[in-house]
């Protein structure tokens, strides 16, 4: 034959591969060479350097494994399969799914590969040895010779010897059979012809494991259930598949729907990628025992036989559902296969089903009510398991946004044409498409209601001492109102909580917190608020109809005021040095436009109202609320109205606000 560069060849192997793959390749030839045949045996023999190793509890005693001997009864190497392992590509074993590859995975991972093989050819039985050679020819050092001992049956000897450095392989027995169980399973799943005994064991017979006790007497690998399935290619053509699923019982990996090819596996996918209820560990519980397992899920079909890559690392195929050009995809066949694994489990499935749909239930009922109209729109069932509420917030967020996108393009797109508004078609779409922007407020309303609710359940939180029996510093409340050292520039429109004390103030046009409005003073009380009544109808004036408003906090539980600490006159001088004009907009471009005979004064200060605090407001001519938690009246001079609250005032005033919202959404 052609000179080959079988080097490059093994060093270009793309497929992903691990040191059993040669193990199964080899497997899958003997199985192949076996054949129909009864009685097929395959030894898997572990090849060991006789150095003890301390590594494995399970071989403490064993030296670490160099290589194995794969044995077989099959026919053999007789001249036709010799002259087909000699050619590159040889299409000798093309209808059984021989693609004249596999066999270069064996120098991937091992220096030294051989045979040794016993053949009958006209009732006379030959021997043929050679060396797999690593240069320009596949086969080295052959010699084919007669035998002249009785020989009374075929025999081939694999020898991978000399694992190349890294090829990290597994010290004990156990632990190999286990996982060549789960690459051969396939092999079992697609049981056509009967499965020889595959045994893997010691170089000097001990410590024999047989790979089909897996399946057929231990337990550990059961079968659950098959069903066909049939897709169409874009010629209208229908391609027939089977799904075979099979519980593992010692594997710790996750459930997998594996896509196979010719007896082999090809690719794997988690199945949870298609049915998020699959991601948990699955539980058998038996005689009050409780045993994990994994599911795999086989895929078989010509189809994929016909469209598997040379490695067999791949599928000729579009990957992704998504390829407009493709015939059927990788992931199509996936899904279809994952569904169908969902009806074996469907017990399984319905019980997680539910535990995260309550999940849902919980979160929306106790944490967002304001999602209860986007319930419905939410896709249930392809939900991940285990989501956490920021994910699940994310997924209702990007329900909303899209349908509120899709409501505006509709408004526009109606408002935009030529038909007669009042046909009752018009009528009809505006009353429909005006529908879900309410739904939409009204999802908004909610959530800013919840977040009203938890605000004023912190506030009663701070009113309460510490754990030290210390009351909460005033920085603390302050910044449950507004943030401290910060202007509107700075925080976000819903950062501050000023409703809390009057409704207005939640359409705020300049707020200033412990903040220099200019450069002129560093005397001023917590907070300093311009808004503009007329701001429903224009935005960002600087008027002298504007209202200045002055809020004023003092320390929870403080009793001690001198008349130096009066709050009142406190507020009161800082407001007039506001009338006075000594001030200048944040951003410096102009003035805080006042005046003294018609720019409105209002002044809140919050605090304890003790002895002092009464004193003071007698003084200034204030009049104590209904509830006695109070002062409120107007001061001629400074034009000024001032009103004196308790923190409890302020907090059941805010509270009785709010309470019919607070009710409407089950929140009280």
């Amino acid at each position: 034959m052609s000179k080959l560069n079988i080097s490059g060849i093994v060093k270009g192997i793309k497929a992903q591969t691990t040191y059993l793959t040669p193990i199964i390749e080899a497997v899958c030839n003997s199985i192949d060479s076996i054949g129909k045949r009864p009685n097929g045996s395959i030894d898997i023999i572990a090849i060991r350097d006789g150095q003890k190793s301390f590594n494995d509890k399970e071989d403490s005693v064993c030296g670490s494994i160099i290589g194995f001997d794969v044995i077989d009864n099959g026919v053999g190497f007789t001249d036709a399969n010799r002259d087909s392992f000699d050619t590159y590509l040889s299409g000798h074993k093309y209808e059984s799914g021989g693609k004249g590859f596999g066999r270069f995975m064996y120098l991937k991972y091992f220096k030294k590969v051989s045979i040794d093989s016993y053949y009958c050819f006209e009732n006379k039985y030959w021997h043929r040895t050679f060396d797999f050679g690593h240069n320009e020819e596949i086969i080295e050092n052959e010699t084919n010779e007669l035998c002249q001992e009785e020989i009374v049956a075929c025999k081939t000897i694999l020898h991978l010897k000399s694992a190349v450095k890294g090829y990290n392989a597994d010290n004990g027995l156990n632990v190999i059979a286990r996982k060549l169980v789960e690459r051969l399973l396939v092999l079992f799943v697609d049981n056509t012809e009967g499965m020889p005994i595959i045994t893997l064991k010691e170089s000097d017979g001990t410590n024999p494991i047989v790979l089909n006790d897996f399946v057929s007497k231990n337990d550990t690998i059961q079968f659950v259930q098959e069903e066909s399935f049939v897709l169409q290619d874009k010629k209208h053509t229908k391609h027939r598949f089977t799904v075979k699923s099979y519980k593992v019982y010692f594997s710790s990996l996750a459930n997998k729907v594996i896509l196979t090819a010719h007896r082999r596996e090809v690719t794997n996918s988690p199945i949870h990628n298609y049915v998020p209820e699959f991601k948990d560990t699955l539980i058998d519980i038996e005689n009050g025992k409780q045993r994990n397992y994994a599911i795999r899920s086989y895929v078989i079909g010509k189809y994929l036989d016909d469209h598997v890559d040379t490695e067999r690392g791949d599928f000729s195929l579009a990957h992704n559902e998504e390829d407009i050009f493709a015939d059927i995809s990788v992931e199509r066949i996936e899904r279809e296969a994952s569904l169908i694994t969902k009806k074996f489990f469907k017990d399984y499935i319905q019980e997680k089903f539910q535990a995260k749909k309550q999940k849902v239930l919980d979160y929306v009922s106790s944490i967002a009510p304001w999602n209860k109209s986007l319930l419905k729109d939410l896709d249930m069932e392809n939900l991940p398991l285990g989501i956490s509420d920021l994910d699940l917030e994310l997924r209702f967020q990007k329900i909303k946004f899209e349908k509120e996108q899709k409501s505006r393009i509709e408004i526009n797109d109606l408002l935009a044409s030529q038909e007669d508004i009042n046909t009752d078609n018009i009528k009809e779409q505006v009353k429909d498409l005006f529908s879900k922007v309410t739904d939409e407020g009204k999802n908004d309303l909610a959530h800013y209601v919840c977040s009203r609710k938890k605000v004023i359940d912190l506030y009663n939180e701070l009113r309460k001492r510490t754990d030290s029996g210390s009351a909460h510093l005033e920085s603390e409340l302050h910044n449950l109102f507004f943030p401290m050292i910060k202007d509107d520039r700075e925080v976000d429109y819903e950062d501050h909580n000023l409703w809390l004390l009057d409704e207005r103030l939640v359409f705020s046009h300049y707020i200033a917190s412990d903040k220099v409005i200019s450069k002129k003073d560093h005397k001023e009380p917590d907070v300093v608020v311009f808004y503009n009544e007329r701001m429903f109808f224009r935005n960002g004036e600087n008027s002298i109809t504007s209202p200045v408003t002055v809020i004023e906090f003092k320390r929870p539980k403080r009793k001690d005021y001198s008349d130096a600490d009066n709050p009142i006159s406190q507020a009161l001088r800082y407001s007039r040095k506001i009338l006075d004009g000594k001030y200048e907009m944040p951003d410096g471009i102009e003035p805080v436009k006042v005046n003294r005979q018609s720019t409105p004064v209002y002044v809140y200060i919050v605090c304890d109202i003790v002895s002092q605090i009464r004193e003071f407001a007698e003084q200034s001519n204030l009049t104590v609320s209904p509830d006695d938690e109070g002062y409120f009246g107007y001061v001629s001079s400074y034009n000024a109205y001032v009103e004196i609250m308790s923190f409890k005032k302020v907090i059941d005033d805010a509270t009785m606000r709010n309470k019919i919202f607070f009710h409407k959404l089950g929140l009280e």
